[in-house]
């Protein structure tokens, strides 16, 4: 870490309180080291000798609390990157300390390797096929346990549906990669199948290379080196394949996968790769949008539909209007805006595991907003999002579903057969 640099751009806030206005944490908490100005305040002090920045558990807790959601940055009149600053002081601490246990047996041991993720998500369907969670759910002081996170999962993870659901397109106007992230491969195979059936049904050729993890939780806990790594990995991945664009149905793997330009710049192998991909990654919404979707004919059952704007889709992928159009698109789907729709549901991927309290009490705060509007399903393009939001349904005894709009969009191509 660069401590001069860090600094400098710190020293770009002018302590107006703006950040405030928009972030989770100080909503929830009302204390001033849980805002960017106060968590930029105690990082200042630190790095000019007021504070021990490696000794100071109390400044570690709110560098860590942070959900990088960039709510701040948006509304910030001196553009102050906050989220890389507070991305940068989690790196000294996971190089001056290493990574917690918990983190490391996540990260390294599940995330960082596709087999030992596959082998979880088995263990997830036993756990679910059992009726174990079933009897988790039933006993109240097990109620908000994490396990309950977990979505129903298919038999089969996308990768192994892939022979039956991955056609070659007779002229093909269209030739895409398609990132199928680890979240989505194993917990999330519905999202991961409508995208794929989507995107053939516009005339697309899908190209579906071998990929490791985005890297997002390690990225996220300061695992620099990890996420290096694992970026790596991801551009040989992309490396040759000749497409006009690489899709993504998950906003924080195409807001990780763009930011590799950044994190390998000055890498002489990999610098321009980086580039080159970063330039190719787009939200598979704003894809669909971009290429004049076709419009579906099959009728869904009448419902009301909100939307859930996640973090990395709309201040990182910027992405906003091509999700509600996908939605409005759809016969039988009405659309009704939600309050503070671009709100973090405190997700945030496995944030809601470690930050746990303050994670449930900013979702408190989205699923009053989601009752508000009467919806029947509450869609969002996100996997984590997804994860989050449907717990906070249980927890607050909701009724509705969680959907991606192209989950909705394939559902009503269906429709037509």
């Amino acid at each position: 870490m660069n401590k001069e640099e860090v600094l400098k751009k710190i020293l770009n806030c002018n302590k107006c309180g703006l950040c405030q206005e928009v972030c989770p944490t100080y909503k929830i908490s009302g204390h001033e080291f849980a805002v960017a100005r106060g968590r930029l305040r105690l990082i200042r002090m630190a790095l000019e000798g007021e504070l021990d920045l490696n000794g100071e558990p109390e400044l570690e807790e709110f560098v860590n609390e942070c959900l990088l959601c960039k709510a701040c940055e948006v509304n910030c009149p001196s553009f102050v990157p906050v989220s890389q600053i507070i991305s940068e002081i989690r790196e000294n601490y996971t190089q001056v300390k290493g990574l917690p246990l918990t983190k490391r047996l996540m990260y390294w041991g599940v995330f960082s390797k596709n087999k030992n993720l596959n082998l979880i998500r088995k263990m997830a369907l036993i756990y679910q096929g059992t009726g174990a969670n079933r009897i988790v759910k039933g006993v109240k002081f097990l109620k908000k346990s994490p396990l309950n996170l977990l979505p129903k999962l298919t038999k089969k993870s996308v990768r192994e549906q892939l022979p039956e659901i991955l056609k070659e397109i007779a002229n093909p106007k269209h030739r895409v990669a398609y990132f199928l992230g680890c979240s989505v491969n194993n917990f999330f195979s519905e999202i991961g199948v409508a995208s794929i059936k989507v995107l053939q049904e516009n005339n697309c050729q899908v190209v579906i290379p071998e990929v490791s993890c985005c890297g997002a939780p390690h990225k996220s806990a300061g695992d620099r080196e990890e996420t290096i790594r694992l970026a790596k990995i991801n551009l040989r991945a992309f490396k040759d394949l000749d497409v006009e664009a690489i899709v993504v149905d998950c906003s924080t793997c195409g807001s990780v996968l763009m930011e590799y330009a950044e994190i390998l710049k000055d890498d002489q192998e990999y610098g321009e790769l980086a580039q080159n991909i970063a330039n190719l990654i787009t939200d598979i919404s704003a894809y669909l949008v971009k290429i004049d979707f076709r419009k579906p004919e099959g009728q869904l059952p009448l419902v009301r539909v909100t939307y859930h704007d996640p973090c990395h889709g709309i201040r990182s992928l910027k992405v906003q209007k091509e999700p509600r159009k996908i939605l409005e698109a759809i016969p039988g789907v009405k659309l009704v805006e939600m309050r503070d729709a671009a709100s973090c549901c405190g997700g945030a991927g496995s944030y809601s595991i470690f930050q746990a309290k303050t994670s449930k009490k900013v979702l408190k705060e989205k699923m009053a907003n989601y009752q508000e509007t009467e919806a029947d399903i509450l869609a969002t393009s996100c996997p984590a999002c997804t994860m989050q939001l449907g717990y906070g349904i249980e927890l607050a005894n909701l009724s509705g579903v969680v959907k991606h709009p192209v989950e909705l969009l394939a559902q009503a191509y269906e429709k037509e057969k």
